[in-house]
């Protein structure tokens, strides 16, 4: 195909973008620079008939081995943030969720540090799942939301949602279609009474504590209603099960670890494992957090 773009790449690797390591190539990568650039890039894909995809900072996505046979629009070069004053902040998809904790959040002591803490992926990515942790999650710091919409007849149509509580849930959102494309997001903070570094040290300490080290995609299972998905993985006796170079956790039942040369395959096993289990001893069917991306 002919690309209009010189921020495009052809046959570009996706296991390195990706927190669990594993994946084959995409046939096509555009790495716009700036939210026009996105929309431009955005606008064409959706006239093109090869599969598409938004990828961020790939750390809730298992790629499958034979790769991405189509086109993928990475958002990591949307990283800028934008003080509007008064604890308001303009944050486009692309920067990393720890780097607005970090420079904005505990900088000036907003609240709501806590549930935010330690989360991984970018702004848009956190957006598209509602990333938090326990009762808290991102999306209650969002006054709006800047998208492209992926609809056939106005495939760059740009739109700004005001949020409301009715529009996120538990791990899901119902502001941002399958397809679309999330620009940018306008953030509300206020600052607090608590010392908000110390909340997050405790988080962060805890995180270290309960959640293992190293190439995996953070929780595979979004927790059903009343419960755990790792306590109920863990009752069913899986934890340090393998397959292939994957391996269910021994110290966090939720966490399937790539431990070398995994494939996407070995994950997706022990994902069906974990699932069957479940299942058949407690009558719960878990539903996945981790997005599985191929291009069939």
């Amino acid at each position: 195909m002919a690309v209009p773009f010189e921020f495009a790449r052809e046959n570009v690797a996706l296991a390195p973008l990706t927190w669990y390591k594993i994946g084959g190539p995409a046939r096509l990568a555009l790495y716009p620079r700036s939210t026009d650039e996105a929309r431009e890039a955005f606008a064409w894909m959706a006239g093109q008939r090869a599969p598409k995809l938004i990828l961020g900072n790939g750390s809730n996505v298992l790629i499958a081995d034979e790769g991405f046979d189509g086109i993928v629009l990475i958002t990591t070069g949307l990283d800028r943030i934008e003080s509007q004053g008064e604890g308001a902040y303009v944050v486009e998809a692309g920067v990393n969720l720890d780097r607005l904790v970090g420079e904005i959040m505990l900088a000036n002591n907003y609240e709501g540090v806590g549930p935010l803490t330690g989360i991984p992926g970018s702004v848009g990515g956190a957006l598209y799942m509602n990333a938090g942790a326990g009762t808290g999650s991102v999306c209650q710091f969002v006054r709006w939301v800047e998208l492209c919409e992926s609809a056939a007849e106005s495939p760059a149509n740009l739109r700004r949602i005001a949020m409301t509580p009715a529009l996120y849930d538990y791990r899901q959102q119902a502001f941002c279609p399958s397809g679309s494309l999330i620009l940018r997001a306008a953030f509300q903070f206020e600052r607090s009474a608590e010392d908000q570094r110390a909340i997050y040290d405790r988080y962060m300490q805890r995180r270290l504590d309960n959640h293992p080290q190293g190439d995996c995609c953070g929780s595979v299972f979004k927790n059903p209603p009343g419960d755990h998905a790792g306590r109920l993985i863990e009752a069913c006796g899986l934890k340090g099960t393998r397959c292939g170079g994957a391996v269910i956790s021994p110290r966090h039942a939720n966490f399937i670890m790539n431990e070398g040369g995994a494939t996407c395959r070995d994950v997706l096993s022990l994902i069906a494992l974990c699932k069957r289990s479940v299942s058949e001893r407690f009558g719960i069917e878990l539903h996945e957090e981790v997005r599985v991306i191929c291009s069939k």
